[in-house]
């Protein structure tokens, strides 16, 4: 018996492909009129944010050869990667003669930039390509399939924008298989598609990537994180099955931790250490800003079948993956960590208890 697929689901189809098709349109507009274009994204940027970036660059370049091109970021990547140097690394993101921005990975420009930046009140025009599950709608134009990387969506928006005119390079096939690699944790992501493999397919062979080279180089800690590393280990606390630690910013000071070593630290806790305690499936990290009074970050974690946290994280005004996700969190200068969690613990509870 052949299955009959409903009319309504086929019109669903061919109007998101529609859509699509006027967003790369329109993206193709946008850097056709631009004569300088500001390609940047979010703080603390990972693997995904840094070959995103490097991408649009490279293509920009390849295919838009007049166009002045610029990439901001507050630090470079922590091994060689193609490209690396293209990236400027400034002390803050300010506003320049750009006409176009380009913020990859992330949705906004408040994720982007701290409020010393001043590109965070820029009026000019601004495209996202992303692919975590909260879509701003504040910009002029955003792109997001819910690919299973930035750097997954940035080529297969370049192949529709350029058609017949699209190749691969030996840059942007490297650049996409570290990109692609780092942020669906060598395919074991649920984000991981038929598409994602294909396309990675593509790339690798073209140039072939040692992926246990690209996650022995991506899981290398700084040592100034060791001492941070240890006190985070000494900090966790397990309720159930979930696990939790945390960095005050009294430790910080009284430390003279480096706010990289500590960033650095947190992600290898939640990459490596906080689900995989006996017991436990989900959990999160806090750590305060050394840059803004009043800031907290937060990371939560969540393993499949068991916790999503991305409603958590809209909870606190933050976003991401059903379980990967994170929130910025605002108080006022002085408020104490146990304050912190006090509110974090008790969004946890309404979320989870629903």
């Amino acid at each position: 018996m052949k299955s009959v697929i409903p009319i309504f689901i086929i019109f669903l189809i061919v109007s998101i492909i529609k859509a699509m098709d006027k967003k790369h349109k329109q993206f193709k507009k946008y850097i056709e009129k631009a004569s300088s274009i500001l390609i940047v994204s979010h703080r603390g940027p990972d693997m995904d944010a840094f070959c995103s970036m490097l991408l649009v660059k490279e293509f920009l370049n390849i295919y838009y050869p007049k166009k002045k091109v610029t990439i901001k970021a507050k630090r470079s990547p922590s091994f060689n990667i193609p490209r690396m140097h293209d990236i400027n690394v400034v002390k803050r993101i300010d506003e320049g003669d750009e006409d176009l921005i380009i913020i990859t990975d992330m949705s906004g420009l408040e994720f982007v930039c701290d409020s010393m930046d001043s590109l965070i009140n820029s009026e000019k025009d601004v495209v996202v390509i992303d692919h975590h599950q909260q879509i701003s709608k504040d910009h002029n134009l955003v792109i997001n399939e819910h690919m299973s990387s930035a750097t997954e969506q940035v080529i297969e928006t370049f192949k529709q924008i350029l058609g017949k005119k699209f190749k691969l390079t030996n840059e942007i096939a490297a650049l996409g298989q570290y990109g692609i690699n780092a942020d669906t944790g060598r395919f074991l992501y649920e984000t991981t598609t038929s598409n994602t493999f294909r396309l990675f397919a593509d790339l690798f062979e073209l140039n072939p990537i040692d992926l246990e080279e690209i996650a022995y180089k991506n899981n290398k800690v700084p040592r100034g994180s060791s001492s941070v590393i240890a006190h985070l280990l000494e900090e966790i606390v397990i309720e159930g099955d979930m696990a939790y630690t945390y960095v005050s910013l009294e430790d910080m000071e009284s430390h003279n931790w480096k706010d990289s070593d500590v960033g650095e630290a947190i992600n290898f806790i939640k990459n490596n250490y906080l689900r995989f305690i006996q017991g436990v499936h989900w959990g999160f990290l806090l750590k305060p800003s050394l840059k803004e009074e009043g800031v907290w970050w937060l990371s939560l974690r969540g393993t499949k079948s068991y916790q999503e946290v991305d409603g958590i994280a809209e909870a606190l005004g933050g976003g991401g993956h059903k379980f990967a996700s994170g929130a910025r969190l605002e108080y006022s200068k002085g408020t104490s960590v146990e304050k912190v969690l006090e509110d974090v613990l008790g969004t946890i509870k309404e979320v989870t208890e629903k």
